[in-house]
């Protein structure tokens, strides 16, 4: 098959959209198909060139072009929620001139495509949600901390303005309120916590979702196990949290729990250290004494990490999927994790972790004292989520999306 994928950044600029479509691509090249990702210009990037097989088409958009003050950060351009008049365009012309089997959209770049879906070069259209971004702009779906009751214009506008601020908000909010997704041919989502979420999105009636899970690189467990300790690492036992240093990932949960943990530890010696490994936020709350926190880690480093902790800790708030608790099983981390959106999914309470209610510090700190604590509890929950962590590799995830094309295909 040809595949033309449509997602808004991809590598270098990773995140955990950007990595699951850069290894399902590289990874699709692998098993014979020949595969084009369409993204947006960014600063100092090429617009054209092949990435381990997998060729990047880096195209115009009015926010890098036209208005660049639309971006906040000019190395990662943001698509909003209505079409974008110079990407519909770039898309048209990739359409005309390259024949693609499928076209396969992973967030709102998207809505520069739709327009297209019924014109003569249109192709058939996978549309996967990674997040909750069809039902709410800010791509969360929580308010005040809690899962949102739904979306209403009003209620959206205030609480995205949080994000966006108001001018933002209204047209973001008022964009996607408007849409009805049609020319979405299939839909999957990454979690039941996002299936169940798009029940209250504006889409087609008829329009089924299947849950496909997002996925890793195969050989995770084999960089974890090859890669050197870093040596930046503390001495002794550490627990481990990686991800965005901001409230939705938890981390604020994750300080107290962690300053219950050292003000009541039993064992004989200090206990283990914290180290966090992510990204620098403007809302990252102060963290407890002793805290090692780095930023820009490299990967294989943070898998290596994730091997040695004695601990790993996934206390989101919200959480699409959750392919940090994927690599941490893979690794060999015992883990704790919240039981947030997707979460539920990957992990197995008592098999492959411990699952606490999100925000419950307390809940969190027991937990995490008891692997800590019991060492045949953690060497259990490590071989259990090394066993569990495979069933979200490539080699498992890719041939489940490429059922869906062939499907989509011949119906259309």
């Amino acid at each position: 098959m040809r595949i033309l994928q449509l997602s808004n950044l991809y590598a270098p600029i990773i995140g955990g959209l950007e990595r699951s479509v850069a290894t399902s691509s590289e990874e699709l090249v692998r098993r014979g198909h020949e595969v084009t990702v369409l993204t947006l210009a960014a600063r100092g990037l090429a617009t054209a060139e092949v990435r381990n097989g997998v060729r990047v088409h880096r195209v115009r958009s009015v926010a890098n072009t036209v208005v660049a003050g639309l971006n906040e950060d000019p190395g990662k351009p943001f698509h909003p929620t209505v079409p974008d008049p110079l990407t519909t365009a770039d898309i048209a012309r990739l359409l005309r001139t390259e024949h693609f089997d499928v076209v396969h959209s992973h967030d709102w770049l998207m809505y520069s495509y739709l327009p297209l879906r019924r014109a003569r070069f249109g192709r058939p259209h996978v549309h996967t949600a990674h997040d909750f971004g069809l039902t709410c702009v800010r791509k969360i779906f929580a308010r005040n901390g809690r899962q949102c009751s739904g979306p209403s214009l009003p209620r959206c506008v205030s609480c995205a303005s949080i994000q966006y601020g108001g001018c933002r908000s209204l047209v973001l909010t008022a964009g996607l309120h408007a849409h009805r997704h049609r020319g979405i041919d299939a839909l999957t989502a990454i979690s039941t916590s996002v299936a169940k979420a798009l029940t209250q999105a504006n889409l087609p009636g008829d329009l089924p979702v299947q849950v496909i899970s997002s996925l890793v690189p195969d050989g995770l467990d084999a960089l974890a196990r090859d890669t050197p300790r870093p040596d930046w690492l503390p001495d002794g036992d550490y627990l481990l949290f990686v991800g965005a240093l901001g409230p939705h990932k938890g981390i604020g949960v994750l300080f107290d729990a962690y300053r219950r943990l050292t003000a009541g530890w039993p064992g004989p010696g200090p206990a283990p250290t914290l180290v966090c490994l992510g990204t620098r936020r403007d809302d990252t709350p102060p963290p407890p004494p002793g805290t090692v926190i780095r930023h820009d880690v490299p990967h294989a480093q943070v898998m290596a990490a994730w091997r040695g902790a004695a601990a790993g800790a996934v206390p989101s708030l919200s959480e699409g999927m959750g392919q940090v608790a994927v690599e941490a099983m893979l690794a060999g981390a015992p883990l704790v994790s919240s039981t947030a959106g997707g979460l539920v999914d990957v992990v197995r309470d008592g098999e492959s972790g411990l699952l606490v209610p999100p925000g419950d510090a307390e809940a969190l700190h027991a937990a995490l004292l008891r692997v800590l604590t019991d060492r045949p509890l953690a060497a259990r929950l490590a071989d259990g989520g090394r066993r569990r962590g495979l069933d979200f590799t490539a080699a498992r995830v890719v041939p489940r999306i490429e059922e869906v094309y062939r499907a989509c295909i011949a119906a259309h």
